[in-house]
């Protein structure tokens, strides 16, 4: 297999949309795998797409209307897209929401949730608004995420290929280590520096000079919804416009509404540095939630409990994404909210 050269990032040396599409096409032609959908069925873990999957999806909504935005790639040369809609082509200057999921690579909900997302969004006017959704952030993990599933492999994968947890890499008071990260470092490394995983600096760049406003992270599981702050225990000063979008989504997420509370307190008190919850409310003052898709899906099968997927995604992929991608549009496309504050 021919392993691309992340050197040099896309043909050009100027990345725009029909590089993304030929990054894209190349990456398929790579990974092009049979679907792995039947097979996770049949082990009761769901019908969720493969990584090849994820980006025959993406192409999909390209040819539908989505402009494909390069942004950088992974350690291991993989490119790292994104979807524009709205008023995307205008670039920097629209206000701007962004959507991240799959920066933990075995959260393959969050992908599809984002995914469906951007499938709502095609064709739709939003005004002077531009969305970007990264759906596969971590790339090369969500690969070895993939083997591991064609394989038959049971492995709990939760790092980039630096072995690097890209959640802990942010330039929001990177470094700081609560109580979590004490007990089990190996589990929440850091990386040697803010931002020096290459998938992370990829993305803060592209988004640097854009007026984001509004931001979205997608994780999975435990059935909640947070806002900052992660790294300490005092909320912010604008934490009630947080709590209230944040209290809309978690009663639209499911039947029995999600869980609403800080981050910090959403490990008990365990404060946490370098998340991108943190990052995208202190670096760009944006309103900044992350979802905590489904509540996982452990079940009473055997071949469930023991299978690390399973423990962060639930088996029907397609009605969940579905009903936690409708809860949050109204957010993400700068919609007001129940206090009829304007975007």
């Amino acid at each position: 297999m021919e392993t691309p050269d992340a050197s040099t990032p896309f043909p050009s040396g100027a990345p725009d949309a029909h590089d993304a599409l030929v990054a894209l096409e190349k990456a398929l032609d790579r990974h092009r795998a049979p679907p792995i959908a039947e097979l996770l069925a049949r082990r009761g873990l769901g019908p969720y797409r493969g990584y090849a999957g994820m980006l025959e999806a993406m192409q999909r909504l390209a040819a539908a209307g989505a402009v494909i935005e390069p942004l950088g790639h992974s350690v291991r040369g993989e490119p790292l897209l994104a979807l524009g809609f709205g008023a995307a082509r205008r670039g920097r200057f629209a206000r701007t929401s962004v959507v991240v999921s799959g920066l933990h690579p075995l959260e393959w909900i969050g992908i599809e949730t984002s995914l469906a997302l951007a499938g709502r969004l095609v064709g739709r006017d939003l005004g002077d608004r531009s969305v970007l959704i990264v759906p596969v952030a971590n790339p090369d993990g969500v690969l070895r995420v993939d083997r591991n599933l064609r394989e038959g492999r049971r492995r709990f994968v939760r790092h980039n290929a630096h072995g690097v947890d890209l959640n802990r890499n942010f330039d929001a008071r990177w470094g700081h280590r609560g109580l979590l990260a004490r007990l089990v470092p190996s589990v929440f490394r850091a990386g040697t520096r803010a931002e020096s995983e290459p998938e992370v600096s990829a993305l803060a760049f592209a988004l640097g000079s854009r007026r984001v406003d509004r931001a979205l992270s997608l994780h999975s599981f435990g059935g909640a919804v947070l806002y900052p702050s992660s790294h300490q225990l005092r909320a912010p000063a604008d934490a009630e416009e947080h709590r209230v979008w944040a209290q809309r989504i978690a009663a639209l997420a499911d039947d029995r509404p999600y869980r609403v509370v800080q981050g910090s307190w959403f490990a008990l008190g365990a404060t946490m540095g370098g998340l991108e919850l943190d990052w995208f409310h202190e670096r760009h003052g944006a309103l900044s939630l992350l979802v905590e898709c489904s509540r996982g899906g452990f079940g009473l099968r055997p071949s469930r409990a023991l299978d690390p997927f399973a423990w962060f995604n639930p088996p029907t992929p397609h009605a969940t994404a579905t009903r936690i991608a409708r809860a949050v549009e109204g957010f993400v496309t700068g919609g007001v909210t129940v206090t009829g504050r304007a975007p």
